[in-house]
């Protein structure tokens, strides 16, 4: 994920993912005070923006305006429902396309619901 100018600043050790979402530290090390911001990566750290485009799924190319955008539409959002889907067809590669490394399919949910109701109520979908 981060630029190929920065590469050479890697160092040995463990790195971990900051879930801070008004934190701009992406990776930090473990021991020894090094950190990568989300100026130094390739790609839009979403739980990190709040301007548009914010990226939700790596994978497939979703992103909050297209959540938005489907809710205007219909009152809701299928976006879970599909990622599911393709997840299930095994065709992501989170691990790989996700800063996070994690499956994107949560903040897809949480984004869906505070869309949908505010960030209250529940999310009545099939995952």
């Amino acid at each position: 994920m981060l630029n190929p100018s920065l590469v050479d600043q890697l160092s040995e050790g463990v790195w971990r993912f900051c879930l801070g979402a008004d934190c701009r530290v992406v990776y930090f090390a473990e021991e020894g005070g090094h950190f990568f911001t989300t100026d130094g990566l390739r790609v839009r750290v979403g739980m990190k923006e709040h301007e548009d485009p914010i990226p939700l799924c790596y994978c497939f190319g979703f992103d909050e305006a297209d959540v938005r955008q489907e809710i205007a539409r219909t009152g809701g959002s299928t976006i879970p429902q599909k990622i599911s889907a393709l997840v299930k067809q095994g065709l992501c590669a989170c691990e790989a396309r996700n800063p996070s490394g994690a499956c994107c399919l949560g903040e897809v949910i949480k984004t869906v619901t505070r869309l949908t109701h505010g960030g209250s109520g529940e999310f009545n979908a099939t995952v």
